[in-house]
């Protein structure tokens, strides 16, 4: 049997306005997850192509391919690798002066730091022993480093005071863990190896410097002479 039409949908108004405001509740509801959805599905999208290092590879060479065609003709014809090398030349030689300045401050700070505990602790004949022993055993050293390694000779010196006084820094570093007499020989050794490397280092700088000019004036000596004209 049948239920009419008035039994199934109420005529009361308030009913009607309650239905139509939850429908419309449904219908914002639904908009508004969808305009939420779609931001992530579009950022899932951009996430998935960007993932791929291929594509990413391509697009990069496709723009700077696209900035180069653009470029002018003095950005073209500019010698860029030159120029990288002469940038890497200057790089390296002020990381050298750095690390020159650097070794000659701590040397000369951690010695007299060293002399001033020597005096207080009553240990002043331990500071000409200690920097005598540790002249001679970077000499010794140095000699024994040339015998086992045959290169290059300026590559080899240099590295060769640097394994030197690095060996040096380690044994200045280890004194603190001996009786206070043994701390202060080895602290004075130390300071006296360190002393005789930064001697030998500038001999060596010396000896390169005559090199290069001897080289220079040689150079210039076998250039042929210009004819004279008739």
């Amino acid at each position: 049997m049948a239920l009419p039409a008035y039994a199934v949908f109420p005529s009361n108004p308030k009913f009607q306005i309650k239905l139509f405001k939850n429908q419309g509740c449904q219908i914002y509801r639904q908009s508004h997850v969808y305009h939420r959805a779609s931001p992530m599905c579009s950022m899932k999208v951009r996430m998935t192509y960007f993932s791929d290092p291929n594509k990413i590879k391509s697009q990069l060479n496709i723009v700077r391919e696209r900035l180069w065609e653009t470029a002018p003709s003095t950005v073209k014809t500019f010698p860029w690798k030159k120029a990288e090398n002469i940038l890497l030349e200057q790089l390296l030689f002020l990381g050298k002066k750095v690390l020159k300045w650097a070794f000659i401050s701590f040397f000369i700070l951690s010695s007299i730091a060293d002399v001033i505990f020597s005096i207080a602790r009553s240990q002043e004949l331990m500071i000409p022993i200690g920097l005598l022993v540790g002249c001679l055993m970077t000499d010794f050293l140095k000699e024994t480093l040339h015998e086992l390694f045959h290169r290059s000779k300026e590559k080899n010196s240099e590295s060769q005071l640097v394994g030197i006084s690095c060996f040096f820094i380690l044994v200045k570093f280890i004194s603190s863990c001996f009786s206070l007499r043994m701390q202060v020989f080895l602290m004075h050794v130390a300071n006296g190896g360190l002393m005789q490397v930064l001697w030998l280092w500038r001999n060596l700088v010396q000896e390169n410097d005559m090199n290069s000019e001897e080289s220079s004036l040689t150079g210039l000596d076998t250039s042929p002479a210009p004819v004279a004209e008739e």
